[in-house]
């Protein structure tokens, strides 16, 4: 953790935290950047190409039986 002092817009803090559902300054910053790390991350995830087909998909989300059942 790193203690610093921030110049925050009032009004800004206070929206991002009533959509966010934080209790003070400190938790919505915090989920506010973990928030956009996600999203950056997903967005990664979502442009690899991995070469599965439609059909390759469907086998791959199609339920299993487990063994003895």
């Amino acid at each position: 953790m790193k203690h610093t002092s921030l110049y925050l817009d009032e009004d800004l803090l206070a929206e991002a935290s009533r959509i966010l559902g934080t209790d003070g300054p400190t938790s919505t910053v915090r989920t506010a950047l973990e928030a956009v790390v996600r999203a950056r991350r997903l967005e990664s995830l979502a442009s690899w190409e991995i070469g599965l087909t439609p059909d390759d998909l469907a086998e791959l989300r199609a339920p299993r039986l487990l063994d003895g059942a």
